[in-house]
């Protein structure tokens, strides 16, 4: 569950390293963020570049969208299986929602993919 305020891993090359939630977007009032749902994001800490070709594609304090991937709240499935993640972490997006970056380095639930986020999972390294 994913509040305001709430700092949140990055999970892609985007360039970002550490994000902080700034809103919960389609919810109102005190709302929470679960797997799937789009947050509203400003970047705390960026990843160090080794050489001068790599481009960063953003900087500090920027503002992007993003999609929560895991949380560290244990989710059920429909067979009564349960499943949690070691950290609350989101994959950055456009505000068309389209990845930002062109790898996934984690560990994703075949949820996201029944949520319209199909191209997240078939850049995922691995799908739970």
């Amino acid at each position: 569950m994913i509040r305001a305020q709430t700092l949140l891993k990055v999970v892609d090359n985007s360039g970002a390293k550490l994000v902080k939630c700034i809103k919960v977007k389609k919810k109102s009032g005190k709302a929470h963020a679960n797997i799937g749902d789009i947050v509203l994001v400003a970047v705390q800490s960026l990843r160090p570049r080794f050489g001068r070709r790599v481009r960063l594609k953003m900087n500090k304090s920027e503002v992007h969208h993003g999609v929560v991937v895991q949380t560290r709240r244990l989710h059920r499935n429909q067979a009564g299986v349960g499943f949690s993640f070691n950290c609350n972490s989101v994959v950055l997006i456009t505000s068309k929602h389209k990845p930002l970056g062109t790898r996934i380095s984690a560990t994703l639930p075949s949820r996201l993919r029944g949520l319209k986020w199909a191209k997240l999972a078939a850049m995922a390294k691995k799908i739970v």
